[in-house]
């Protein structure tokens, strides 16, 4: 089979004068059958995202921060942290390694996410 997996965005932006509308998709071919998708408490120091035994390396990630005021900090190398959620954000990414880690700014927090293998 092919594009069993499909990701897509809707951007809208209006301030003043200005505006922006942009929808989009892509169709992605899945090599495995495995995800996760959880809910987990983020501390203060650094910890991995949980992965089940099934899943292997992570494919496409889907994040949302859930807490109300603090942000949390998610990379794909023990203290790197490329992306930053606000309280509330979501990110989607093409993730490039086995591992995923994550640390909250001030309190714990706790993310919604959805991992899907390759």
């Amino acid at each position: 089979m092919s594009d069993e997996l499909r990701l897509g965005v809707v951007l809208s932006f209006s301030k003043g004068n200005a505006s922006l509308k942009k929808a989009d998709h892509i169709e992605v071919d899945v090599t495995g059958d495995a995800y996760e998708s959880a809910v987990q408490e983020i501390g203060t120091s650094e910890e991995q995202v949980a992965q089940g035994a099934d899943l292997g390396t992570p494919g496409y990630v889907y994040v949302k921060n859930m807490d109300a005021t603090n942000y949390v900090e998610i990379g794909s190398t023990t203290g790197v942290y490329d992306i930053k959620l606000l309280a509330g954000e979501i990110a989607l990414w093409h993730h490039n390694s086995a591992t995923i880690y994550a640390k909250a700014n001030t309190a714990a927090v706790k993310i919604e996410y959805s991992i899907i293998e390759l």
